[in-house]
């Protein structure tokens, strides 16, 4: 029943109708008290304390009395100091001019309550007879409290150099009083940021406790920084009848694509195996804003399995080099197949990346020889005739020693026998 009467509510202030064929409301009758008729915009009125509610039915169906009840939108907010909300009426000379006086609490808030009169009857054979009128009453006599807005899910994706839509909710968080004739404006403190058309926006108006969500088509111009902008919310209404304006400010960042580009990759077209092979890759930065954690990751299936090297960060208009280096084992032979992949992010954790095709042919090591001594490396080396003109010199070197023992001898003991 609740959310039948919130439905009936949106066509608050505008001329109201019965919900049935039951009771028709006649629009253009004023009655005594009414300032003006219901077409042309009439409202309940508070005097002395009361709320006063008219409403001038006709019904064809209808017969003797019909009983109105007042049923408040939120029940905890009720500014009456009674729980009956009742009146009932008599049709007189066609008309059932239904009138509710009902009592305010001496304690109340000055607001805008939502309400529906729910009107019901029978007709002459007994069988019900219902209708529903919404209506607002203003109470301006009461306690005012502050009506503040309420801004959240504050989010846009803002790229330099496009357009783009800041999108929040508005809330009216006050219980009890209205936001009329809502206005936004939408202002960057950098002037990066400007509103794509019209800088206000139209919100309508929001009763207590309502949402509307906000979409705000923004530009970003060519040259704005890449970085956090400060984005101001400021907003006109009117409440109570006076006008009002709330400024709120939000950080939103502003990024740009990013442009990782990089330069002609060189690689070995072959290598031995158990030999080292290199590759470099050069990577320009050419976009506006920082590249971090810009990592190269090289895959070579039999060869190695994602080795990765931390390029770091790049600044704009900054190249670097990705350098690694693979040994192939036993294991791999021929033409290997794989990739060089490349990723990175920017400063908000966005990230980007590719890979590159690479091929590198491994080739057989050599066959290993059996290590050689010294005396079968001059044996390799020497010819044959050395071998015997060798042995003679030994022979001769031999002698020579013996013939020196010899003379020695002889000269120690000529000395002797001249002594």
């Amino acid at each position: 029943m609740k959310r039948l009467i919130i439905a009936l509510l949106a066509a608050l202030l505008l001329p109201a109708c019965a919900l049935a064929e039951d009771f028709t409301l006649e629009e253009k009758k004023i009655l005594q008290g009414m300032d003006r008729s219901w077409q042309q915009g009439y409202e309940p009125t508070v005097e002395n304390g009361r709320v006063n509610i008219l409403l001038p039915l006709t019904s064809e169906k209808a017969g003797g009395k019909i009983t109105a009840m007042l049923a408040l939108r939120d029940a905890e907010t009720s500014p009456f100091a009674t729980e009956d909300l009742t009146a009932e009426c008599w049709k007189n000379e066609g008309l059932y001019a239904l009138r509710l006086r009902l009592p305010l609490v001496g304690g109340r808030h000055s607001g805008d309550y939502e309400a529906v009169v729910a009107v019901s009857g029978k007709d002459s054979e007994g069988n019900a007879l219902g209708a529903e009128y919404p209506v607002v009453i203003r109470i301006r006599d009461g306690q005012k409290d502050p009506i503040r807005p309420g801004l959240s899910a504050v989010a846009a994706a803002l790229r330099v150099g496009e357009t783009a839509t800041v999108g929040a909710v508005l809330t009216n968080t006050s219980r009890y009083a209205e936001m009329r004739d809502i206005e936004l404006t939408l202002s960057d403190a950098a002037g990066d940021i400007l509103p794509a058309g019209s800088d206000r926006l139209s919100l309508g108006s929001l009763m207590p406790g309502e949402s509307v969500r906000i979409d705000y088509p923004v530009t970003v111009k060519p040259d704005a920084a890449a970085a956090l902008h400060a984005l101001a919310f400021s907003l006109g209404y009117t409440a109570l009848d006076e006008p009002q304006r709330w400024t709120e400010t939000f950080t939103l960042p502003v990024t740009q694509e990013m442009r990782l580009e990089q330069g002609g990759l060189q690689s070995p077209g072959s290598v031995v195996q158990g030999d080292a092979a290199a590759f470099t890759l050069p990577l320009m930065n050419m976009g506006r804003g920082e590249l971090r954690n810009v990592v190269a990751t090289l895959s070579l299936p039999g060869v190695v399995e994602r080795q990765s090297v931390l390029v770091g960060t790049i600044a704009p208009g900054e190249t670097k080099q990705a350098r690694l280096s693979v040994t192939p084992g036993g294991g791999a032979l021929g033409e290997v197949s794989g990739e060089l992949a490349v990723s990175a992010e920017d400063e908000w954790g966005n990230d980007t990346a590719f890979a590159l095709p690479v091929t590198l042919t491994v080739e057989k090591a050599p066959e290993e020889k059996p290590v050689e001594t010294t005396a079968d490396l001059v044996k390799a080396m020497a010819p044959g005739y050395v071998w015997p003109l060798a042995g003679a010199c030994l022979l001769l070197a031999i002698a020579l020693i013996v013939q020196g023992a010899v003379l020695r001898g002889k000269i120690h003991r000529l000395e002797e026998e001249k002594l």
